[in-house]
C-alpha cells in the first residue's frame, strides 16, 4: 500500500514537471527555428539590395559620380525594404511596417561609407509644425585619419587598396596630393628616372613602358580595338608619389598613430605612444601586404570610424524609437574578426535588424553581403583574363597557365565588363563588352579562393600585374586631388 501511495505521489509531481519541460523545450525549439527564418529573410533582403546596386552600377555610365552613387544606394535600400516586407508577409510590400525594426544599414565603398539610419525632421506644413524621426541616407563619410602636432596638421584619406589622398599643413605650407603607394624597391628606372619595369618574384621583371592592345564590343556589337598606356602611367605615378611621401621627413614624423586625433581633438587611447612611421614604404612595409604597418593602421582607422558613426546612429535610434513605432532598445551585436576583415577589404552592405518578437526572445542580428561586381574597387578576384580560345579565366586557372605557356596572348579586364550591359540608345536592348565564354575548369573547380599572386608562375604574374595596374589607373575617384604632372613639378 505504501508503494502504491509513493507511485501516485511520484506521478503527481513528475508528470506536470515533464509536461512543463516538454512545453518549454518546444517553445525554445520554435524560437530557434523562427530566428533562423528571420536570419534567412534578412540575408535575402540584403542580397537583393546588393544585386540591385550591382545592376545599377553596370547599367549606369555615371556610376562613379557621387550623386549617381547616392541614387544607386537609395535604389538598393528600396529593394531591401521591399524584399524584407514581402518576406515577412506584409501586404503589398509595405516597408513602413518593417523599417522601424532596422536601426541602421551600412554601405562600405571604395574610400568611405554611407549609413542609412533615423534622423530628426522638422518642417511646417499648412501652418502646422511637424516633427519626428525617419530613416535617411546620411552624407558620405570618407575613411579619414587626422594627424596633428604642434606645427603640422595633416589629413589622410584611405581606401580599400593602396590609394591615398594627403592634404593639410606642414608648417605654413599647404599640401594636397593623391596617389598609389608602391614598394619602390620593385621598381626599375632608367638614368632619367623614368620607370621601365616592375620586379616580380623569381628575378623576372615586367616591362611597364609599353602600351597594351585592348579590344571590346560597343553597344552596336562592333569590335573596338585600342591601345592603352595606363599601366605605364600607373607605375610611374605610383613611384613618383611614393618617393614624394617617403622623402618628406616632416610628413612622416607627423603621420604616426600616436598623432592621430578624433573629431573632438583628443588623441586615440588605442594609439598611445605608437610612433610607427607607417607611410615610410619599404619591402618590410609593402602597402599591398595585409600584414604591413600601413595596412594594419589603415584598417584600424577605418574600423574605428565605422564603429563611432554607427554607434552614434544607433544612439539616435534608441533615444527616439517610440517616434518610429517601436519600443525596442537596440543592442549592437558584436561583429567577429572575420566580419571586420570582410568589411575592410571589400564593397559590402551591412544590415542590422532588431525588435521583432521571436518566441520568448527579441530578434537581434545582422547580415553582411559582399558586392563582387561593381565599378568601385579592383582586386585579384575581380579581373578575368581572355586568351585566344575565346574564353575567360581566373588568374590561378591551370588552363590559362597552359595557354600562356604555349604563346597565347592574354589580356585581363575587370569582371564587370563581362556582364550584360544596357544599351544607352535603346534601353530595351543589351550587349556584352566582352562576349567570351567562362572557362569550364574555373567554374567546376571554383577557382575564386583568395590566391597569393606572387606564388604563381611568373607568366601569370606578368599578365596579372599588367591588368591590375591598368584597371586601377582607369578608375574614377572623387578623392583624386592632384595628378601626376603637378606632383612631379
Amino acid at each position: 500500500m505504501k508503494l502504491q501511495n509513493l507511485t501516485v505521489i511520484f506521478s503527481i509531481i513528475i508528470i506536470p514537471i515533464t509536461l512543463i519541460l516538454s512545453a518549454y523545450i518546444g517553445v525554445q525549439m520554435d524560437t530557434i527555428l523562427l530566428s533562423q527564418k528571420y536570419d534567412t529573410r534578412l540575408i535575402d533582403a540584403t542580397h537583393d539590395a546588393v544585386v540591385a546596386f550591382e545592376l545599377n552600377t553596370i547599367n549606369n555610365q555615371y556610376s562613379t559620380n557621387a550623386d549617381s552613387i547616392r541614387r544607386d544606394i537609395k535604389a538598393a535600400i528600396n529593394t531591401f525594404a521591399t524584399t524584407l516586407s514581402v518576406n515577412f508577409g506584409m501586404s503589398g510590400g509595405n516597408s513602413n511596417t518593417v523599417m522601424p525594426y532596422i536601426p541602421a544599414l551600412v554601405f562600405t565603398l571604395y574610400d568611405g561609407y554611407y549609413i542609412y539610419s533615423p534622423h530628426e525632421y522638422n518642417y511646417e506644413y499648412a501652418g502646422e509644425q511637424r516633427t519626428g524621426y525617419e530613416h535617411i541616407l546620411k552624407p558620405y563619410i570618407h575613411y579619414t585619419g587626422r594627424y596633428k602636432t604642434s606645427s603640422n596638421d595633416i589629413v589622410v584619406n584611405y581606401s580599400l587598396d593602396n590609394y591615398i589622398t594627403i592634404y593639410g599643413y606642414i608648417g605654413n605650407e599647404y599640401i594636397s596630393h593623391s596617389g598609389y603607394l608602391i614598394d619602390t624597391s620593385r621598381i626599375v628606372t632608367d638614368a632619367a628616372g623614368n620607370v621601365t619595369g616592375y620586379r616580380l618574384s623569381g628575378g623576372v621583371t615586367l616591362q611597364t613602358n609599353q602600351t597594351e592592345n585592348l579590344q571590346q564590343y560597343n553597344q552596336n556589337n562592333q569590335l573596338i580595338q585600342s591601345q592603352s598606356n595606363s599601366m605605364q602611367k600607373y607605375y610611374q605615378e605610383a613611384y613618383d608619389f611614393t618617393k614624394w611621401v617617403t622623402s618628406n621627413s616632416a610628413l612622416l614624423s607627423t603621420v604616426t598613430p600616436e598623432n592621430a586625433i578624433k573629431s573632438n581633438g583628443s588623441n586615440y587611447i588605442e594609439f598611445q605612444n605608437d610612433k610607427t612611421k607607417f607611410l615610410s614604404i619599404s619591402t618590410n612595409n609593402d602597402p599591398e601586404n595585409k600584414d604591413s604597418s600601413f595596412t594594419q593602421h589603415k584598417k584600424e582607422i577605418m574600423r574605428i570610424s565605422i564603429q563611432e558613426n554607427l554607434n552614434n546612429a544607433i544612439k539616435v535610434y534608441n533615444d527616439h524609437s517610440p517616434s518610429m513605432g517601436t519600443m525596442s532598445s537596440f543592442k549592437m551585436p558584436i561583429l567577429t574578426e572575420e566580419d571586420w576583415d570582410k568589411i575592410l577589404t571589400n564593397v559590402n552592405m551591412i544590415s542590422f535588424m532588431q525588435g521583432m518578437p521571436v518566441g520568448t526572445k527579441i530578434y537581434n542580428n545582422y547580415s553582411i553581403v559582399t558586392s563582387t561586381v561593381n565599378k568601385q574597387y579592383i582586386n585579384k578576384n575581380s579581373i578575368y583574363f581572355v586568351d585566344n580560345t575565346n574564353t575567360y579565366h581566373r588568374i590561378n586557372c591551370p588552363v590559362l597557365h597552359e595557354n600562356v605557356t604555349n604563346g597565347s596572348e592574354v589580356v585581363g579586364y575587370k569582371s564587370i565588363d563581362f556582364r550584360r550591359t544596357q544599351n544607352t540608345e535603346d534601353t530595351t536592348k543589351y550587349y556584352y563588352k566582352h562576349p567570351e565564354y567562362a572557362c569550364y575548369t574555373c567554374i567546376v573547380n571554383s577557382l575564386n579562393e583568395d590566391v597569393e599572386v606572387n606564388t604563381l608562375p611568373v607568366e601569370l604574374q606578368k599578365i596579372y600585374y599588367k591588368a591590375l595596374a591598368r584597371e586601377r589607373y582607369d578608375l574614377d575617384r572623387v578623392t583624386k586631388m592632384l595628378n601626376y604632372s603637378k606632383i612631379a613639378n
